[in-house]
């Protein structure tokens, strides 16, 4: 299999306000294996660098695992075990039932769990299985299913030996894994979906409302008329909010508690195929017989399945939690892109900008030293100060004057549109910054022709799916993210008694913090003030445990949001 080019759905365009949740919250550290990654690309040279319809890394436009081909979610049985049916060309995806509440005996309804695995290079039998690392991309809210689709082959190069199986057939070190994943409850195909709004048109409206009121502190009016249209959001998704809602059922915990399940049924998956396999070869081996001494490893043990983790971002806190809550049932974690935990669990959101500003001077380092030839912001001697004092002009300029744009559609470039801009580019600065620099010259020179064409997609609506499958119809949930913010402000504790005043000092606070992006970031609590669903359970400690085997954790020196002091 071809790997694709690493940076093929690469996306910097700026965010459109959103129902519920804003643009930048989904937390992620600044690598390309992130689930904001994850889209495919068509058409002109410049979209060729682009999501036609991003899952965004801060922008909660959480797109659902759509149907390829001839394959449908709802079509697929729900399941108490794993069975498996081929899918998206070399994928195989399940649907798996699991309880509504695992904690509190509320309600003995089921969720299905979408499920979705790149099979490893060599069957279960053979003994350089290593059997599934289960994968999560971020969020809270990102899908699994979209990740293995856009990334599966990327992720299984770098965990694989790197010989090809046929090279490695008397080396049994040489382990091969499947990729797994998941949508997590509430989120894209798996089901039930959490929403707040009725429909995709409705979903739509709001948010082409919410969005033309820019960042908060756009204008003297921007912060007031937010706070209230927040408030209203997450006032009226409660006061609709049905019995058994899956918004009081979706804390991280309960997800935690999911992979855990994943892992029992994949177990029990892995014997029986062995055990399948076994009787091909050999009609002499029943498949209810005990597994010969050579396979006993990869007998099912119940109880005793140990995970395989690769999180990103929100996903460090997820295995931070499996990892606190089931110590023993740890076999590897990777957590890449640390989030702070007490710091999310208390809802302050104040720790993920450390570094921001560091990230930011890295782009007028790299652009001065660059140079006009490869930097299109530069001119020659220029200096960091120089690059910098470029860009706070083009806000200064835009700050009442938004910049006309004039085509088949007319459009405008906005202060807000650039500051998103800068913010999104700070998360995959290697493959965003060129092209941050060749949008700010051209806007620079008043030319806002590849701005317009960045924000068309968040200034247009689409038509509601006509297609019968239920994750298609859902599809509009991205827009209307009630999940991730269900998530995120459900696991920390809440806050809807801030007052306005209060939250004028805190966005000021985090503006003092980081000025590029201090009150785009603080309005994640200014969701969570208004989000009053508080989820039936919620673990939060002790984070302390002596797992089964010792966690890695990666970050690194210049994260825009997961800092590496996380």
């Amino acid at each position: 299999m071809k790997t694709p080019d690493l940076y093929q759905y690469q996306d910097i365009r700026p965010r459109r306000r959103t129902p519920v949740f804003p643009m930048w919250l989904l937390i992620g550290a600044a690598s390309v294996f992130l689930w904001e990654l994850m889209l495919f690309v068509t058409g002109t040279e410049l979209s060729a660098r682009l999501f036609q319809n991003p899952l965004s890394r801060w922008y909660a436009n959480i797109t659902v695992a759509k149907s390829s081909g001839d394959f449908e979610w709802s079509n697929l049985p729900v399941l108490n075990d794993l069975q498996y049916t081929p899918c998206f060309e070399d994928l195989q995806c399940a649907r798996l039932r699991l309880p509504l509440d695992w904690w509190n005996g509320t309600t003995s309804e089921s969720i299905s769990l979408a499920i979705v695995k790149l099979p490893a290079k060599v069957p279960v039998t053979d003994r350089r299985y290593g059997g599934p690392i289960l994968i999560n991309p971020g969020g809270p809210g990102g899908s699994g299913v979209q990740i293995v689709r856009g990334r599966g082959p990327q992720l299984q190069t770098i965990v694989d030996h790197p010989d090809h199986p046929y090279q490695t057939l008397d080396d049994d070190s040489a382990k091969y894994f499947d990729i797994l994943s998941f949508d997590p409850r509430g989120i894209g195909a798996s089901e039930p979906a959490m929403h707040c709004f009725p429909d995709e048109s409705t979903s739509q409206t709001w948010a082409l409302r919410l969005g033309g009121e820019g960042i908060i502190n756009s204008s003297d009016a921007a912060l007031g008329r937010l706070w209230s249209m927040t408030h209203a959001e997450g006032a009226s998704c409660a006061a609709n909010r049905k019995e058994h809602d899956i918004k009081i059922y979706g804390s991280t915990a309960s997800v935690a508690r999911d992979m855990l399940e994943i892992v029992e049924r994949h177990g029990q998956w892995r014997d029986l195929e062995v055990r399948k396999e076994l009787h091909q070869t050999s009609c002499r081996i029943p498949v209810s017989q005990d597994l010969p001494s050579h396979v006993q490893n990869l007998r099912y043990r119940p109880n005793e399945e140990k995970l395989l983790y690769w999180g990103f971002s929100y996903g460090t806190f997820l295995g931070s939690t499996f990892a606190a809550m089931f110590p023993d049932r740890v076999e590897r974690l990777i957590l890449d892109g640390v989030v702070d935990a007490p710091d999310y669990l208390k809802t302050l959101w104040t720790d993920n900008l450390v570094s921001t500003e560091r990230a930011v001077q890295s782009f007028y380092d790299l652009c001065a030293a660059a140079g006009p030839d490869k930097c299109d912001l530069a001119t020659q001697d220029d200096q960091p100060a120089d690059i910098k004092a470029k860009l706070d002009g083009i806000l200064a300029k835009l700050r009442h004057n938004p910049l006309q744009v004039v085509g088949k559609l007319p459009e405008v470039v906005e202060w807000s549109d650039v500051k998103d801009l800068v913010f999104t580019s700070l998360y995959t600065p290697v493959q965003s910054f060129p092209f941050l620099a060749k949008i700010l010259a051209a806007v620079e020179r008043s030319n806002g022709t590849d701005f317009a064409k960045l924000l068309r997609p968040l200034h247009s609506v689409t038509c509601p799916s006509r297609s019968t499958d239920r994750a298609s119809m859902n599809s509009w949930i991205g827009k209307d993210s009630a999940a991730t913010v269900a998530i995120a402000c459900g696991d920390g504790d809440p806050v809807t008694d801030m007052t306005l005043e209060a939250f004028d000092a805190y966005w000021q606070q985090l503006q003092s913090l980081s000025p590029t992006v201090g009150a785009i970031w603080s309005e994640m609590r200014m969701m969570c003030s208004a989000w009053g669903i508080r989820p039936l359970y919620r673990f939060t400690g002790p984070y302390k445990a002596n797992t089964s085997h010792p966690i890695l954790w990666i970050g690194n020196t210049a994260d825009p949001v997961t800092p590496l002091q996380s």
